[in-house]
Formats: C-alpha cells, structure tokens, sequence
C-alpha cells in the first residue's frame, strides 16, 4: 500500500491547480489579441480566357508526360485516325466493347474484330493486339482516363490485357479536377482510372512497362 509520501508530490500538483482555478487575478489575454488585421486584397490570379482549350492542352500534357500517345481530331476523322493508328503499329487484331460506334473501326481492313459479350478467355483476350473503347470522362490535372463499365467501355479486363489500348476521349468530357469527377459517375459505378500506359519499376528504378496492363495507349481527343 502506498504510503503518505508516495502521494504527495500529486496532492502538491493537484493543489496548485485548484490554486490557480481559484486565483480570480488570473490576466487572460483579449480575444482580439489574436487576431491579426487583414490588409487589402492582392492581385486575382488570372484566368484563361478560353478555358476549354486551357484544360485540353493541361490534359495533353500531363498524357505526354505519362508516355502516352495523344491525338487530337474531329469527329468526322476518327475513323481515319483509328484505322492510321492501327495500321502504323501493325495491329492484327482488336477487341471491341458491345457498345462501340462501329463507324469508329470501319476503316481498318482486314483486321480481325472481335466482339466481346463478357464470355471471352482471358488467355484469349490477351492473344489479342489491341482494344478500342470509348471513356466516361477524363481529368486534365492528372491526365487521367476514367472508365464506369459503360458499353462502350466494357468490361474492365478488355483494357487490361491487350498491349495496346486506343481510347476515345470526347473533348467536351475532359474535366480539369478531381473534385469534378463525381459530376459525371456515381459511386456504385465499377470505376477505373487510367493515367498512362502500365509501368513499374524495380528495386533499381529500371522502368518496365505493361506488366499490369497495355504497353501503349493511345489517347484519340475527339472535338
């Protein structure tokens, strides 16, 4: 059992805070005390005055520098740029969503089209050269592409496992923030952000790319 001595150093300290609560001469400082004055407003930061073509350059950008291929175009050359695309990079063959506009791929040729109703083998899926899809929006500050399982998207294996990923961006889609991104989905939706082509790197900073996805994407911004 503790003894007198072993409390008294805590009767001492609680003493002196019933001392202190006690002591009505305490001087407690003036609440204006802490506020500081607020000068004049500075100089508003400048806003573009063009702000749609603002965020199409930022998105382009932060594409580049993600290491992925960004073509601008109108809506009635997308089928020319896709069929380009697929062409320069010898692409045999490509997965479409069941939701794709197939005028997007109606100058590719011979090329094989495989459509895919959610039933296709993965090891069959990434047999596959390529995947065109479409995207529910993108965001320029992160230059991010963000897909909600939507048709025209599909499924999220389809842009997992093909090495090249060639994605349709409507320019009126491209958001600048995050915060706007739940303008455009909702939570329940199946989400994926795609920000560039699949790289990792090792233990020795060696970048090595499609590991976890496509080794090429290709951002087609349709105006």
């Amino acid at each position: 059992m503790a003894n007198s001595s072993d409390r008294q150093p805590r009767v001492t300290v609680l003493n002196s805070i019933k001392s202190a609560l006690a002591n009505k001469s305490v001087i407690r400082a003036p609440l204006s005390a802490g506020v500081a004055t607020v000068g004049a407003p500075g100089t508003p930061i400048p806003v573009p005055q063009n702000r749609s073509q603002d965020t199409l350059d930022l998105f382009e950008d932060m594409l580049a520098d993600y290491r992925a291929r960004v073509i601008r175009s109108e809506a009635g050359e997308l089928p020319l740029v896709i069929a380009g695309l697929v062409s320069q990079h010898k692409i045999k063959s490509v997965v479409v969503p069941p939701g794709l506009d197939a005028t997007w791929y109606q100058n590719i040729g011979e090329v094989k089209v495989v459509f895919d109703d959610g039933s296709i083998p993965f090891d069959e899926l990434a047999s596959i050269d390529a995947v065109i899809t479409g995207c529910t929006c993108a965001i320029a500050e992160t230059g991010t592409l963000v897909l909600s399982g939507q048709p025209y998207e599909g499924r999220r294996a389809v842009t997992l496992l093909p090495d090249f990923h060639i994605c349709v961006v409507r320019s009126e889609v491209v958001m600048r923030r995050v915060k706007n991104l739940f303008s455009h989905v909702t939570i329940t939706d199946p989400i994926t952000l795609i920000s560039g082509p699949s790289a990792t790197s090792d233990i020795e900073l060696k970048r090595v790319e499609g590991v976890h996805g496509p080794r090429n994407l290709f951002v087609v911004i349709v105006s």
